[in-house]
């Protein structure tokens, strides 16, 4: 309620008038009351007019002065009416201020969300408490133990192999590991990455492997094997040089900031010299226009030629990855007080062991019977398993083991960390839960300001604009976006579903798109067959073992689509597109008739028009589809079907070229005449493509 009018002259009296009104001023202050009664009975004219409010002068836009204390805690998520509320201030002049500052289409009911809400304190000069931002990737720091410089020590170092589709990456730790990792792989390419340990044959010293996937699909598997190591192989053939994927591994190189060494192989191939050194010039130049600068060309990466099949230079490369991370000094922290920590890079179901995660440790030594805390599950470690299949009691930084006992299967690509107890670790899932739901819900805030904008105009408008604006949205509807074709996704391992699922998604066209209803591990079970029921889905297998009888013939009569190579699968998902698309039919002409003379016969009520007509070619046949032309356009006149096939007086079932027939056709068509054309055909349907 305002409390008082300050009056200045060259105001009209009108104006006056119109203020009082507009803000609602009921009471005057007696000393100013007389004064302002005598102004409006003589119409004198003021300068200018100041209103004030008692209660909500101290919000307004404001970037000076000392910053006001603030009275509430900043809520998450807070609507424009209950922020008023909190600020003490009118709806209108909070809206006012927001439009101000740029937002669109607000309402009483639009939620802002807290950076918004600290924004437009700051606007009103308040202080904004300094506290750090907690999300659902962050939460676990501050479990993490500080940095401690006096537990650093040696470890081995985390060598990733990233390069092109059959570039020879596993054949290298084949050959350090002397045992055939490709043949275990399907069609060749390594579907998951594999963590080795090995012991290179001349220093002695360990070297930790990672050896991610070839193929496009496993794009997320080869960007993390690039963020979790220290030094990237870059792995390229003489025979090839740089290939679309070896592109995408430089860019991986540069955003991930690690040393890189480039290893060209497959030179057993190339036997000349001279051969062999202009294919090296080659590479090293797709290398320096990719911004990749080798020793030969003045730059610092170091370029091995090897051949892992003969093992031709092989110690050389081993060398060059020992010699740079000694110039690296590869630390970290282990002493007995350090708790561990590392990163999922894979995960699997087994159906006698439950759950298992392949761990790499990076910080402090894992340990039989310590408690891990992973994204919303966690794990007492009850078993370690590591690359030579032998279980051991600790795993140190730099190794990579299997981990057994956890709580839910773990994503790929988590950092672990390790608590004291099983109740810190209830309280922080806990937390990170609320958060993660906190997060998926201010992700929706702005498709909900979008609704409540609209539902507010459509208030506004007339009965008529509404029905108007129905009409168009479900024209719209009919129409709009490609329809979906679901699918449910299970795999081996849980880093496979996830490269599955970022292959498939995408794939489709205006008509058909893939959507993914779940991506798992396993063998599908009795929910995922009624989920795919429910949903229509086809349920693809990757990589899974034997499928049990009930699950491939199951009683719903769901798809089962098992696959053990990636780009089989692909196929067979646009396969699946393309018969989920609309079939398109052209005509195919099986016959074609002059039509010589037209026939009158007159029946009590009406007079029936025959066609005369000579077959030129093909067969004619009772009930055909056929299409009437006229010479003197050539535009189709009539498109239907024939209603009667007769020779003479008897109906007939078909004839051939060079008879004569009789013809009436469907909808009462008798608009032809002599010397139109008659084409009969069949719709035959044309392949589709994505």
């Amino acid at each position: 309620m305002f409390y008082g009018i300050i009056l200045t002259r060259n105001m009209s009296y009108k104006y006056i008038g119109s203020i009082i009104y507009r803000n609602h001023i009921r009471g005057i202050r007696a000393i100013e009351q007389p004064f302002l009664t005598s102004c409006l009975q003589t119409n004198q004219n003021f300068t200018g007019i100041k209103t004030y409010a008692k209660s909500y002068k101290k919000n307004k836009l404001s970037h000076t002065g000392k910053l006001k204390e603030l009275p509430f805690a900043i809520p998450n998520l807070v609507s424009v009416s209950k922020l008023a509320n909190l600020l003490n201030c009118r709806i209108q002049t909070l809206i006012r201020d927001l439009t101000k500052l740029g937002f669109k289409d607000i309402t009483n009911e639009y939620i802002l969300t807290k950076e918004y809400t600290e924004l437009i304190l700051q606007e009103y000069n308040y202080q904004i408490p300094e506290t750090s931002i907690q999300t659902s990737e962050n939460l676990y720091n501050e479990l993490k133990q500080p940095s401690n410089p006096k537990a650093l020590k040696k470890r081995p170092p985390i060598v990733t192999i990233l390069g092109h589709v059959d570039h020879g990456k596993t054949t290298i730790i084949d050959y350090l590991r002397h045992s055939s990792v490709v043949a275990q792989e399907h069609g060749g390419i390594t579907q998951h990455i594999g963590a080795f340990q090995v012991v290179t044959p001349v220093t002695k010293q360990k070297i930790t492997f990672l050896d991610t996937p070839g193929h496009a699909a496993f794009l997320k598997m080869r960007e993390r094997g690039a963020n979790i190591t220290d030094i990237i192989v870059l792995v390229i053939s003489i025979e090839d040089s740089v290939k679309p994927q070896t592109i995408e591994a430089i860019k991986h190189i540069k955003s991930s900031g690690n040393e890189l060494i480039v290893a060209v192989t497959k030179i057993d191939k190339i036997s000349r010299k001279e051969e062999r050194e202009k294919r090296i010039i080659k590479i090293t130049n797709d290398l320096m226009q990719n911004d990749i600068m080798v020793e030969m060309n003045g730059g610092d990466i170091q370029l091995v030629q090897i051949s892992a099949k003969t093992g031709e230079n092989m110690e050389a490369l081993e060398e060059s990855i020992i010699s740079l991370s000694d110039i690296m000094d590869i630390r970290s922290e282990n002493i007995p007080t350090t708790m561990a920590q590392g990163w999922v890079v894979e995960s699997k179901i087994n159906n006698t062991v439950g759950n298992i995660a392949t761990v790499l440790i990076k910080k402090g030594t894992l340990k039989k019977g310590s408690i891990l805390l992973c994204g919303d599950t966690y794990c007492r470690v009850k078993n370690m398993i590591n690359d030579t299949k032998k279980s051991v009691t600790q795993a140190l930084p730099a190794e990579a083991v299997e981990v057994w006992g956890w709580k839910d299967l773990p994503n790929v690509g988590d950092e672990i960390v390790q608590v004291k107890n099983e109740s810190i670790v209830k309280k922080y899932i806990s937390k990170r839960l609320a958060l993660e739901e906190l997060e998926k819900n201010t992700q929706n805030i702005e498709k909900y300001n979008e609704n409540k904008a609209l539902e507010f105009q459509n208030k506004n408008s007339t009965s008529q604009d509404i029905s108007d604006e129905d009409e168009l949205s479900e024209d719209v509807d009919v129409v709009s976006g490609p329809r979906d074709v679901n699918f449910i996704i299970k795999t081996d391992v849980s880093g496979s579903a996830e490269a599955v699922k970022e292959s498939i998604e995408k794939l489709g066209n205006k008509e058909v798109k893939c959507n993914i209803i779940s991506a798992g591990v396993g063998i599908p079970a009795e929910s995922d067959l009624k989920m795919a029921n429910l949903t229509s889905s086809t349920i693809l297998c990757f990589n899974l073992e034997k499928l049990p009888n009930e699950v491939i013939n199951n009683k719903f009569g769901i798809p089962i689509k098992k696959h053990d190579v990636i780009y089989k699968l692909i196929e067979d998902v646009i396969d699946i597109l393309v018969k989920n698309m609309k079939p398109e039919f052209e005509k195919k002409i099986i016959a074609t008739l002059e039509l010589r003379e037209v026939f009158e016969y007159k029946l009590k009520k009406k007079t029936l028009r025959i066609a005369g007509c000579k077959v030129l070619n093909g067969e004619v046949k009772r009930n055909a589809k056929v299409h009437i032309t006229r010479k003197s356009d050539n535009d189709i006149i009539y498109d239907g079907q024939l209603l009667t096939l007769k020779h003479g007086k008897d109906d007939i079932a078909s004839t051939k070229k060079g008879s004569e027939c009789g013809l009436t056709f469907t909808n009462n068509f008798e608009k032809f005449k002599a010397g139109d054309k008659i084409s009969v055909y069949e719709l035959v349907e044309v392949p589709r493509h994505l």
